[in-house]
């Protein structure tokens, strides 16, 4: 996904597995409030510089409270991290799609 890049094991499981298990932790993020932020569920995450919000990732405890790191594991995902942004944007209300 473009979402995404992994710190994986060796690539021994199923190409669609994979990418099943991306779209569900996507999900489930995406349906979860975030106890950093105080986003609500379906908004992206926030980071703060100089009083101005920007969108920024998931936050881990985001990512912790939605349960992925027990969706991502058994397809042999270890770690988790967003691919580099195409720039920066202003923080707003709105919402996350789902993939």
């Amino acid at each position: 996904m473009e979402y995404f890049t992994l710190a994986a094991k060796k690539p021994s499981r199923d190409p669609s597995l994979v990418e099943a298990a991306l779209r569900q932790a996507w999900n489930a993020c995406a349906e979860t409030a975030c106890p950093k932020c105080h986003v609500p569920a379906g908004q992206y995450c926030r980071n703060s510089t100089a009083g101005v919000m920007w969108v920024t990732r998931f936050h881990r405890p985001r990512q912790d409270a939605a349960g992925v790191p027990q969706i991502l594991p058994p397809v042999g995902i270890n770690g988790l991290s967003w691919a580099t942004g195409k720039g920066r944007f202003q923080w707003d209300d709105r919402r996350v799609p789902a993939v």
